[in-house]
């Protein structure tokens, strides 16, 4: 069994390692191919080119970066369509991801697509499964409910399960070690999550700004700790 997958963002790249994992859990002789960042490298996966070329967002990002996106689609799709895998699995980012499909389809190479996660459509800009028709075979949802939305829509959807609930849970030492670790005692804590690609983190951090100063004029003493994945190379 062969499967090429295609993540654009750290969210992706952590859920594509747990379905790798799953999948090898399954199939011991599945072979992984595609994108992928760090977490889908320890699953064994040896990215075609770093994921971080496909992690923009916003229109102005987007149009500064589209003769590299251009050329990574390109690429990606070409080399789907040269190795024909068993299924292609899109994960998150979906302006990628299904012009990927998209264009696999039109090459007539047989793929079998599976998006992961599917949109909430529910939550806003419903007219996004047009785009899936006919594009996406299976989707996979992280919500109970979000199936029979997308079945109404002559989507194929599945529940899978939200990945936070395979997160694990801090005991009471461990949180006494974190807050001891870090000089925050028994102050009020805060956990301020910006987003995980760059321009999204510049685009918010002065609303974050905003909102954590007035909860500091509010509780004196406030701590507040903002996870990083990585230290940003200077430009």
């Amino acid at each position: 069994m062969r499967v090429f997958l295609v993540a654009g963002e750290a969210s992706g790249d952590k859920l594509g390692a747990a379905v790798m994992a799953g999948l090898r859990s399954l199939r011991p002789d599945v072979a992984f191919d595609g994108i992928g960042g760090e977490a889908m490298a320890e699953e064994g996966l040896r990215s075609r080119f770093p994921m971080s070329d496909l992690s923009v967002m916003g229109l102005v990002e987007v149009l500064g970066h589209y003769r590299q996106l251009k050329r990574r689609l390109d690429e990606t799709v070409r080399a789907v369509l040269e190795t024909r895998p068993d299924i292609l699995l899109t994960i998150d980012s979906p302006d990628f991801g299904l012009r990927v499909a998209k264009a696999v389809e039109a090459g007539g190479a047989g793929v079998r697509c599976v998006h992961y996660v599917a949109p909430t459509i529910w939550a806003w800009r419903e007219g996004r499964a047009k785009k899936l028709r006919g594009v996406a075979d299976q989707l996979l949802a992280l919500f109970p409910f979000e199936p029979p939305l997308w079945e109404a829509q002559g989507v194929p959807c599945d529940f899978v399960g939200h990945p936070v609930v395979a997160e694990p849970v801090a005991s009471e030492d461990e949180v006494r070690a974190f807050r001891g670790t870090f000089g925050i005692g028994d102050a009020p804590l805060v956990l301020a999550l910006p987003g995980s690609r760059r321009s999204e983190v510049e685009r918010l951090a002065p609303r974050f700004g905003d909102a954590l100063g007035r909860v500091a004029d509010r509780r004196p003493g406030t701590r507040v700790v903002l996870p990083a994945a990585r230290p940003w190379p200077s430009r």
